[in-house]
């Protein structure tokens, strides 16, 4: 017959793992979803004493039902980064003679010879590794208007509005 000192020796290990393990798993609950908790709730912080107050102009900061979480393949592993949802109510804009038009003087004022200074040529304000990179020979302020217009038609067939992200989002392309 087993004494009491001797079992109780090898209940605390097992004990403590058990405990160990369910606090574990109760700190690994997932929390609730951020468009699931009320903005006020959220916006709230201790003040010290026990009581709580809200900081005006922090919840619309803090809960943003209309981005999700995805994950994005980055060199550091996987990164979780908001992005905003897709609007499917939207249809991209058409590419036409004027959105090119708008382009155009929102980079450059318009003018295809302009040579800012900053290693932006041309009215679409080509970076010349781009330029050169789509096969155009020379200096891309230096070029027809023509040849900029197919430069930067097949630039954005390639690359998207990305190229020039102030702009295509000033004019609405993006």
């Amino acid at each position: 017959m087993r004494t009491l000192s001797s079992s109780s020796r090898s209940v605390r290990p097992l004990a403590a793992t058990l405990l160990l393990g369910g606090a574990l798993m109760a700190a690994e609950a997932p929390a609730p979803a951020a468009h699931a908790i009320p903005r006020m709730a959220v916006a709230t912080f201790g003040d010290g004493a026990g009581g709580v107050y809200v900081r005006p102009g922090v919840a619309h900061r803090i809960v943003r039902p209309q981005r999700r979480i995805r994950a994005r393949a980055a060199r550091s592993g996987t990164l979780l980064r908001p992005r905003a949802l897709l609007r499917s109510a939207s249809a991209p804009m058409p590419i036409d003679a004027d959105v090119w038009a708008r382009l155009r003087h929102c980079e450059s004022g318009g003018r295809y010879d302009i040579d800012t200074g900053n290693g932006f040529y041309g009215a679409y304000q080509f970076v010349l590794s781009t330029w050169r990179g789509l096969g155009y020979p020379g200096m891309p302020h230096h070029a027809p208007p023509a040849m900029q217009d197919e430069a930067a038609r097949k630039l954005q067939a390639r690359s998207g509005w990305g190229q020039w992200p102030a702009c295509s989002r000033r004019i609405g392309a993006r």
